[in-house]
């Protein structure tokens, strides 16, 4: 048999993007072929920034894209239109642009497709073809298993018809795992109708033989016993990071910035490549950065949405710190300089973060992000909360307090430092996720 030729497609969201960038480069160096399939859209504006993909162009892997059905000028922060519009025009293409890539290596046909959340309609295309299938779930297994649960949630009149919870009190889907407040299950906050796309989409993902996992057995080894079909193959670490993509210009000058500042000492706060910050919390956020006696280094996404007019408050000085549109995130948690980071907690910062052994403030706000939160404060034990006040702010003075208690926390660092060593084994010749890909590999041959 020749090598796997896997057929991926991530839906265009940074999020979805990156993690299969890096499980491609890691199948590429197996030995395997890769045909990438972005948007147009999504593909012109990481090709504009220059990020990744060229770094890629090597004789296993290749791009190719489709439209998704929206004009150039249409606006794709609205993730449910861009969604919809994708299932309305991509499925009736996709098998003419599989026949094409096929057609272009003849002895080494696609065999398998690999698609993440909203992209499932793929896997029922592939079916047709004689393709196998698989997921790559971008976020943790535990979310994963959740929406694995809605049935069972919906049965036991935890949540209704629309994903809204009915029980007010916090549940646990296994003895051994944190608990969860419904409020904060991952379809957390959208509407009926963005739920009933969703459980179609869990039912859609039944298709994939494999669900993979950017995870590992020792992080959440519940999440993988309530649902055998979830494989770990994580943490995704390419070893090359200029593979990360990016719809933004990486500021590359936080690195040298760094290098000047002495070990353990800098702040590092990110809110990943979607999450919207109030406006009242990005002002206490710069006035709590101000407050405290540390250099810090802010991610502060451009945007040309009027929904992210971050201004900084007039007193905001911010001449101990560095603030950058975008940043190559995991150089930046690898780096000495690094004292804690202020995170989202969204699983692919979360990853990164365990992975950099970097003690984190928890700031969680939609979605996944509070389970992820209760793991990396509860049960890992590798951060600590900011709490709102009664008038459900997170004051510049919790901001300060929280920094001080993290930083001088000897514990919370020594045990960052294990569970890095201990997630990084995973991945290691031998270890459980290292081969759980190798059986992948097989099986997709």
């Amino acid at each position: 048999m020749g090598v796997p030729h896997f057929l991926v497609i991530p839906y265009p969201v940074l999020g979805h993007v990156n993690p299969l960038i890096q499980l491609s480069q890691i199948l590429a160096k197996h030995g395997c072929k890769i045909t990438f399939l972005n948007t147009e859209f999504s593909h012109k504006r990481l090709k504009t920034t220059g990020a990744g993909l060229d770094n890629l162009k090597g004789s296993k892997m290749r791009f190719v894209t489709l439209p998704d059905g929206l004009s150039p000028e249409d606006e794709r922060t609205d993730q449910k239109k861009v969604a919809l519009s994708i299932k309305a025009n991509m499925p009736s293409m996709l098998p003419k642009l599989i026949q094409d890539v096929n057609d272009s290596d003849v002895n080494n046909k696609i065999t398998c497709i690999i698609v993440t959340m909203s992209q499932c309609w793929a896997l029922k295309v592939g079916r047709h073809l004689g393709l196998k299938g698989a997921l790559l779930w971008p976020a943790s297994a535990t979310s994963l298993a959740l929406c694995d649960s809605i049935p069972s949630l919906t049965h036991d009149g935890i949540i209704d018809s629309s994903g809204l919870p009915i029980k007010k009190e916090e549940i646990q889907l296994s003895p051994n795992m944190p608990m969860i407040h419904p409020e904060n299950f991952p379809w957390r906050g959208k509407d009926e109708l963005h739920f009933s796309l969703h459980v179609q989409e869990m039912q859609t993902i039944k298709i994939a033989e494999w669900w993979l996992c950017n995870s590992t057995y020792d992080l959440e080894p519940e999440a993988f016993s309530i649902s055998p079909r979830i494989v770990a193959i994580g943490p995704l670490m390419a070893s090359d990071d200029s593979t990360r993509s990016s719809y933004w210009e990486e500021d590359t000058t936080c690195l040298e910035w760094l290098d000047q500042q002495l070990p353990q000492s800098v702040v590092y706060v990110s809110f990943g490549s979607m999450a919207v910050m109030d406006p009242n919390h990005f002002k206490e956020l710069a006035l709590g950065l101000d407050f405290i006696d540390k250099p810090f280094l802010w991610v502060v996404r451009p945007s040309n949405d009027h929904k992210m007019s971050n201004a900084y408050p007039d007193e905001f000085h911010g001449s101990k710190g560095k603030i950058v549109g975008w940043a190559p995130q995991k150089k930046i948690l690898n780096h000495p300089a690094i004292a804690c980071f202020i995170s989202h907690c969204g699983w692919n910062s979360t990853i990164e973060g365990v992975c950099g052994g970097v003690p984190f403030l928890c700031w969680p706000l939609v979605k996944d992000q509070f389970v992820n939160k209760s793991y990396i404060c509860d049960v890992w034990k590798v951060g600590v909360e900011l709490d709102k006040d009664e008038n459900g702010l997170i004051s510049k003075e919790e901001i300060r307090k929280k920094i001080e208690q993290l930083i001088g926390d000897e514990g919370i660092k020594a045990r960052s430092l294990k569970l890095k060593e201990l997630t990084l084994n995973n991945i290691a010749e031998g270890g459980h996720s290292s081969k759980n890909l190798k059986s992948f590999i097989s099986w997709a041959e």
